[in-house]
């Protein structure tokens, strides 16, 4: 049975290098049945801290990216003590200056097949001994790694390949130990759209900071699987999908392009394709953020709200967008004054009188009201559509008029063009 694993180091957030490692080995555990392993490599313990832990942890969850066992590192000593004595105890490691030091063979080549770069080799002779246990009797990475996997009978190492140049080492170590080599996969470098080696300019921050920019974890987890996964043309796919599809002969052997628009793009196909009561609940919380009380915004009620998610979301591309449309169903308390000559306040109150009688509250019950009464005042609609949207909405732009005045409800509108109206009519 496949098992994999995904192993950070808990030293800070996980960015978007880390998540794209995570998500290809729970893609591939998915895709064939088998396990995902999260261990916390948290053996560095100047650096290591708790906060870092749970926020990965936080950060996975948030991505469904669910684990099916979980380790720390720190509590395998016993293990890592274990096999190190075994290689004493065979003469691959000695000790010198109280640290001990592994054996690296004379002459000759290390090698070993990569499912994506092919075959790969170092010659011994540049890999020179190094160390398995410092002074300290801590243990360095590159030993730790090997047990882990060893114990945890882990089939297939994926991982960035930054790594590329410790395999060697773990492979030299997997052999001493008696122990076969699992398949190595190592994942194409993420750039810049200049080109460059990812950093924070180009986006590289902790996953988490796409959560509060109002990302959904769907487009997180499409947009990271496309970099460097793909499967025709298609752009657009859910997890379920992503977990049918997924195949590493499908991953590039060229470094992925990090690309902000795409994100963007992909959150805005997501969100147009969620369900518009599941939007109302993403939304909420960011809605709130903007100082609107929860007793206003349960008092809007939920269809009326999904409503206002269908109409809205077009021109939305996160949910801190679609938020700040959203306030239209909120103004109340903070509405910047409508200023409009004694014409318009008159047509808004013959609108908002109109509006009133009527029992057709749906886009065309909206339009034949108020056409029917600035005509009958020998006006235009043209003459007062731009001052109702100012009244009714506090945009000067948006969707249709008729069908946000329909989603905000007769109740609503026609105190705002009343208020607007000033008591002209």
């Amino acid at each position: 049975m496949i098992r994999v694993r995904f192993a950070p180091s808990p030293t800070g957030y996980l960015h978007v290098g880390g998540a794209r490692t995570a998500l290809f080995n729970w893609l591939f555990a998915r895709h064939d049945g088998g396990t995902f392993v999260l261990r916390i490599e948290d053996t560095d313990q100047e650096r290591s801290t708790e906060d870092s832990i749970a926020q990965i942890i936080e950060a996975m969850r948030w991505l469904g990216l669910d684990w099916d066992e979980y380790y720390r590192q720190t509590e395998r000593r016993g293990a890592h003590q274990k096999a190190a004595e075994q290689l004493l105890a065979t003469g691959c490691v000695y000790e010198q200056d109280g640290a001990w030091w592994f054996r690296v063979p004379e002459g000759g080549t290390t090698s070993f097949h990569d499912d994506l770069l092919g075959e790969v080799g170092f010659q011994n002779e540049l890999l020179k001994d190094f160390v398995i246990r410092r002074a300290d009797e801590t243990f360095v990475y590159n030993f730790a790694v090997v047990v882990d996997d060893v114990d945890m009978e882990i089939t297939h190492v994926i991982r960035g390949d930054d790594h590329v140049n410790n395999t060697p080492k773990q492979v030299l170590l997997y052999e001493a130990l008696g122990r076969p080599l699992p398949r190595f996969a190592h994942l194409p470098m993420i750039l810049g759209p200049d080109r460059t080696r990812l950093s924070k300019r180009h986006g590289d921050t902790s996953v988490l900071d796409y959560r509060r920019r109002g990302l959904l974890p769907e487009a997180m987890v499409n947009f990271l699987a496309r970099l460097g996964w793909s499967y025709g043309d298609q752009e657009v796919f859910d997890s379920d999908e992503l977990v049918r599809l997924f195949a590493l002969d499908r991953v590039g052997s060229s470094a992925a392009v990090f690309d902000e628009a795409k994100l963007s793009w992909l959150n805005h196909e997501h969100l147009r394709r969620t369900p518009p009561q599941e939007v109302v609940h993403r939304v909420e919380p960011f809605v709130l953020e903007r100082g609107v009380p929860k007793a206003a915004w349960a008092e809007a009620g939920e269809e009326r709200l999904a409503r206002g998610v269908v109409l809205l979301r077009d021109r939305a591309s996160t949910l801190v967008e679609l938020a700040l449309a959203m306030e239209i169903f909120f103004l109340d308390a903070s509405f910047a004054p409508v200023s409009p000559t004694p014409e318009q306040a008159s047509l808004l109150g013959v609108v908002a009188d109109a509006l009133d009688s009527s029992a057709d509250f749906t886009p065309a019950g909206v339009e034949a009201a108020m056409r029917g009464a600035v005509e009958k005042r020998g006006a235009k609609l043209k003459d007062v559509g731009q001052v109702s949207r100012l009244a009714a909405t506090g945009r000067a732009v948006g969707p249709g008029l008729f069908d946000v005045l329909s989603v905000l409800g007769k109740d609503l509108v026609v105190r705002r063009l009343r208020a607007a109206a000033g008591g002209h009519g």
